[in-house]
């Protein structure tokens, strides 16, 4: 009996870590419908030299130029064009198994992010894992706003009218699996850029193998 649950265990160990893929195979089976910048036999040449140098660059559909910048086992940056990157993360789940995010920034002229889930044979996972879900306008901006004690409700709620329209992007470190939303601060009068800075915030989540948690 001690025999065959070792050999169980073996084999179960075995089924686990097959299942386990790295961001080079996620890159390579990525559908042109998250990606549309590269077609099949570019995204197959992104992939071969993925993890080969520091930088992949290829040329791609639209003449321009799409590069990996930044790779690891769960982890990479793509710059799909000149104004937009994507980046991909592997999230380790309590089951073992793995689930894809995708942060695609647009940064010029205003930067603005979308974050999608999918399984890792690129389904679509009709969660946020605990992230905001699509708030209306005044919430999103009460997310990220603050009044310091130091100003006064109304020069507060003067400088909030300058955040219009109300845009969010945002960055995910690797390191600790979390995702930082920031506030776009677009077509702001330089001499108000600091006061801006005052009132607005950060919001953080972590992954903890079921959902990202707010920190």
């Amino acid at each position: 009996m001690k025999l065959l649950a070792f050999i169980i265990f073996l084999f179960c160990g075995s089924v686990s870590a097959m299942a386990q893929q790295t961001i080079k195979e996620i890159i390579g089976n990525m559908p042109e419908s998250v990606i549309p910048y590269i077609n099949d036999d570019q995204r197959a040449e992104l992939q071969k030299f993925t993890g080969e140098k520091d930088t992949v660059k290829i040329k791609n559909v639209f003449n321009g130029t799409t590069s990996i910048d930044t790779i690891s086992s769960n982890y990479a940056k793509i710059s799909m064009s000149k104004v937009a990157d994507m980046q991909l993360i592997l999230l380790p789940t309590s089951d073992s198994t793995q689930i894809i995010c995708a942060i695609k920034t647009v940064n010029s002229p205003i930067k603005d992010s979308s974050i999608r889930f999918y399984s890792t044979d690129w389904q679509p996972i009709n969660s946020t894992f605990g992230l905001p879900e699509n708030p209306d306008t005044d919430s999103l901006m009460n997310m990220f706003v603050q009044k310091p004690d130091t100003i006064t409700e109304e020069n507060f709620t003067k400088l909030r009218n300058y955040i219009e329209p109300v845009i969010v992007y945002a960055d995910f470190k690797s390191q600790n699996n979390i995702i930082t939303f920031n506030l776009s601060l677009p077509f702001i009068p330089k001499d108000k850029i600091n006061e801006l800075k005052a009132i607005t915030k950060k919001i953080s989540f972590k992954w903890n193998g079921q959902f990202f948690k707010k920190c």
